[in-house]
């Protein structure tokens, strides 16, 4: 196990640009060509939507700690880089993704006993012989190459929260505890080091706290192992006018708006911090936003890596409004017992 992120196995083999994975996606499409047009499923970011409400259904009936779904969710990614959706039943891989999470979190449960609560659960797609979920976690891991170790940004907004300058309050650092949580239905785990998630959450919290009041979302007080071992996992995933209230937010701070040639400006220059700090400070509100820009600046933070992460956030919150879990169930199911991957 590594000591650190930047020794990881996460960080050397795990992180990959944009156009790799289109290029990895587009290799599926082409060779699973047939199953995908004869058995086509919703939005990728809906069916991880869906197989997090299958992890917090199993999960529910099994002591876990949140950290264990999250982790399960970072596998189902690199799963599926190299695998079609349409050639898994969904609920066995889930199930299986929770079974070795559970293991890499040191929260372990017999095979037997997540089998038995998974069939509970969806007793047409799970077989009663443990011995088909211990062959789907050699499938998992033999993709990961066994290389398990997850870093979350859960850690790094931790270490925010004591940063006195940002000041962050309770409201602030729930809001991007959830928008954390709702980044792993999105691609950002294997695109962004955490530390970068977990600051663009952070950033978009501080500046959607003064428009979420109409919204009606509660922040409760954040105690940070507790929230690890909870058995839910926030969001802000399917609440009308998430995806607006942020966007007009941002429309007030040139900082993260794509459309403003000062994005521009220092995703060129992002060498130059005398340049960085002069544009960013100019771009502040507020005196929390100066020192929450200060402190990117003195970060050395990739701007242009931001912006790309919070309009892949603001997207998904567009897709999730979307979301129906009946149609999406019907689909997998229909995918299902006609590749019979239920037998």
């Amino acid at each position: 196990m590594a000591a650190n992120y930047w020794t990881s196995t996460q960080k050397q083999n795990w992180l990959f640009e944009t156009y790799e994975i289109a290029d990895l996606r587009e290799e599926i499409g082409r060779q699973h060509m047939k199953a995908i047009e004869q058995y086509p499923l919703p939005d990728r970011r809906l069916m991880f939507v869906f197989m997090k409400d299958r992890l917090m259904q199993l999960g529910k009936r099994l002591q876990f700690r949140q950290q264990c779904v999250a982790t399960a969710l970072v596998y189902l990614h690199r799963y599926f880089l190299f695998n079609a959706m349409q050639n898994v039943s969904i609920y066995l891989l889930t199930a299986t993704a929770f079974y070795l999470a559970s293991k890499t979190e040191e929260c372990p449960h017999h095979i037997r006993l997540v089998v038995s609560e998974a069939r509970q659960l969806w007793p047409e797609y799970i077989p009663n012989d443990p011995s088909r979920l211990g062959e789907m976690e050699f499938c998992l891991i033999s993709e990961m190459h066994s290389q398990l170790i997850v870093w979350h940004p859960y850690r790094s907004l931790t270490t925010l929260k004591e940063n006195q300058k940002l000041a962050l309050t309770n409201e602030e650092l729930s809001l991007a505890w959830s928008i954390i949580n709702d980044s792993f239905m999105t691609d950002l785990p294997l695109i962004h080091p955490p530390y970068l998630i977990a600051i663009t959450a952070m950033f978009l919290a501080v500046i959607f706290v003064p428009s979420k009041s109409s919204l009606d979302l509660k922040s409760p007080v954040i105690d940070y192992q507790s929230m690890l071992d909870a058995t839910r996992m926030s969001s802000l995933g399917g609440r009308v006018g998430v995806s607006n209230s942020i966007a007009s937010a941002l429309n007030g701070s040139t900082m993260l708006h794509p459309s403003h040639d000062v994005s521009k400006q220092l995703s060129q220059q992002q060498n130059n911090a005398s340049i960085k700090a002069r544009t960013l400070v100019a771009a502040a509100n507020s005196e929390k936003m100066q020192h929450i820009i200060e402190f990117l600046v003195e970060s050395d933070i990739d701007v242009k890596a931001m912006i790309d992460a919070t309009q892949d956030i603001i997207s998904l919150y567009e897709m999730w409004e979307q979301y129906n879990e009946k149609t999406v169930k019907e689909a997998v199911g229909r995918c299902i017992r006609g590749q019979h991957l239920d037998t």
